[in-house]
């Protein structure tokens, strides 16, 4: 039952008292039936609400989507090994060719395509660092599609808070995410 669940909620004990909150970066509707109460309880009364990165800022957005790309005039050919390689792009030739049967009727009428979606998705994987590129194939599945248009929890509750007129803000910058993820070396890739 809902207050038998674990809730990734820590509290710290002030006046008032502050939340941790673990989110994960699935669609919400995955998960929002299995966050107890007492977690929505503490996001509705909190005033200010902070996150991993403020994904309602088109700087954050920008910002993510230029760290993912190697270096000016290199493609991913250019670090990859030639079969994986060719491995990688025939798989993303299939998931392109599939997308249409793996999208909802809901999808379709909300007006997102095929080919828009793939593109969103995986458009300019050419010049993206293995390591994003690897996120984004783990990214490429039936299940995962059928989901796409639904945020993610985090951004979910980033829109929520909007809503709510709560003030926002982001413990990370995108540089701190980024550099860590961009420092791995192929072998570790």
């Amino acid at each position: 039952q809902q207050n038998e669940l674990n809730s990734f909620l820590w509290t710290i004990k002030r006046d008032p008292p502050s939340y941790f909150f673990g989110t994960i970066h699935v669609p919400y509707t995955r998960v929002w039936d299995f966050i107890p109460e007492n977690s929505k309880k503490a996001f509705q009364q909190s005033h200010i609400v902070y996150f991993e990165l403020d994904l309602t800022d088109p700087y954050t957005i920008s910002a993510l989507t230029s760290c993912q790309l190697l270096p000016h005039g290199k493609n991913l050919q250019d670090v990859l090994p030639c079969d994986i390689y060719r491995r990688l792009k025939r798989h993303l030739e299939y998931v392109k060719l599939m997308m249409p049967s793996w999208m909802t009727p809901d999808q379709r009428g909300k007006g997102l395509y095929a080919d828009y979606l793939f593109n969103a998705i995986a458009g300019n994987w050419e010049r993206k660092r293995p390591v994003w590129v690897m996120l984004m194939v783990n990214s490429l599945t039936e299940v995962d599609i059928k989901s796409r248009g639904v945020p993610v929890l985090d951004l979910f509750l980033a829109q929520e808070a909007e809503r709510l007129r709560k003030q926002t803000g982001a413990v990370e910058k995108v540089e701190e995410q980024c550099h860590p993820l961009n420092g791995l070396n192929f072998s570790q890739v």
